[in-house]
């Protein structure tokens, strides 16, 4: 450790300031002497020290005073200040050095290991202190970073969700008038081709709008309200009513409590969580659904429920990213609804996660912090 540290050693005592300067220079310290308060603040300007070994009692100015002023200076104020007094007037000297930011006190006499060592700590203190400023200088550097990288993919992704479309839209209009205009002449191949290029073109158009949904739930909500989770379950239902009619669905849910989030957003949550329960039924069991809530620590847990054809154990923690399907393309998706999910939940300061048995149901959680002054009481009806 020792070898690059400088210190100042003063004090008015010069056979004291011997002892001490050599027993410093003895552990690889670089050491100036100085003999008064005057003296010190010369070579502390000079010579920028780690630490300054200060007496209390100097002939000019007291090593209160000194250590007032080096620590009221900027260019010194982060230079370790050790100051020593007598023991028979320490304890006031001891509390106006310190008030005076001084970093420590000893009092005399000092045994010479322990006036080492302490100057030791105190700059293995210092320069841990500075290594962990610079960490936080850096991660601040790389959330910046990596924020402005975020928003750059955002903005990247929406301008090319909606570019793409215009030419998707030109593909699928094309495709229908040649079903229209053109179809009869068509051999059973060319037909089955066109159905091709025709299912193509509505997955990617499926796609783009997944996509473009997903850039634009990156950040947090600009503003936040009170959501009363029991007003806005039966919207979503209605937005599903058509697929629930279809599969047979039922969907219950228990006394739900008001959350702070963007309404829209959660709306989202809802509708993909319940929409993915409703889509992975299994064959021959009409879907049955249920949410309801919990309290966990700060958070309020919300639970989705489902008796669908559940998920392999080895894909719980990959199904929430992008783009990440389980099956083939008899089950409709593009495979973003869960990331979607995922990415709201997070910007909202909590967590979403799944449980599952396959070929019995999957239970999806996610937690919201939970606004003491919006709790409900879970158990009315």
């Amino acid at each position: 450790m020792a070898g690059l540290e400088t210190i100042i050693n003063v004090d008015d005592h010069e056979p004291a300031r011997y002892v001490k300067a050599r027993l410093l220079s003895r552990a690889g310290f670089t050491v100036y002497d100085a003999a008064n308060g005057s003296e010190a603040l010369s070579l502390i300007g000079q010579h920028n020290p780690d630490l300054v070994l200060l007496d209390v009692h100097l002939p000019d100015m007291n090593g209160i005073e000194v250590c007032r002023r080096v620590k009221s200076t900027p260019a010194s104020a982060s230079v370790i200040v050790l100051q020593i007094s007598a023991s028979a007037i320490s304890a006031p000297h001891a509390s106006a050095a310190l008030d005076s930011g001084a970093d420590a006190y000893l009092t005399e006499p000092v045994d010479p290991q322990v006036l080492v060592a302490t100057v030791k700590a105190l700059l293995r203190l210092r320069k841990a202190e500075r290594e962990l400023s610079g960490a936080n200088d850096r991660l601040k550097l790389l959330n910046k970073e990596l924020s402005r990288s975020n928003e750059d993919l955002q903005q990247f992704a929406f301008a090319a969700s909606h570019d793409l479309q215009e030419p998707l839209r030109t593909v699928t209009s094309f495709v229908t008038l040649l079903e229209r205009s053109a179809a009869a002449k068509f051999t059973g191949s060319e037909k089955e081709y066109l159905q091709y290029i025709a299912d193509g073109a509505r997955r990617m158009r499926a796609l783009i709008d997944d996509l473009l949904r997903y850039s634009q739930v990156g950040q947090r909500p600009a503003s936040l309200e009170s959501v009363d989770l029991n007003a806005l379950l039966p919207a979503v239902l209605a937005n599903l009513h058509e697929g629930m009619l279809e599969a047979g669905a039922e969907v219950t849910y228990d006394r739900l409590p008001t959350v702070t989030g963007d309404e829209a957003q959660l709306v989202q949550v809802f509708q993909n969580l319940i929409g993915n329960a409703i889509k992975y039924a299994r064959p021959g069991v009409k879907p049955a659904i249920h949410v309801s809530s919990s309290t966990e620590e700060r958070d309020w847990v919300i639970r989705v429920s489902d008796n669908g054809i559940g998920i392999e154990s080895d894909y719980l923690q990959v199904i929430f990213a992008p783009f990440k399907r389980l099956h083939g393309h008899e089950i409709s998706g593009t495979g973003i609804g869960l990331a979607i999910c995922r990415r709201v939940i997070e910007a909202h300061g909590g967590r979403i996660w799944v449980e599952s048995i396959a070929g019995q149901g999957s239970d999806f959680y996610f937690a919201l912090p939970r606004d003491a002054g919006a709790d409900v009481d879970l158990r009315a009806n």
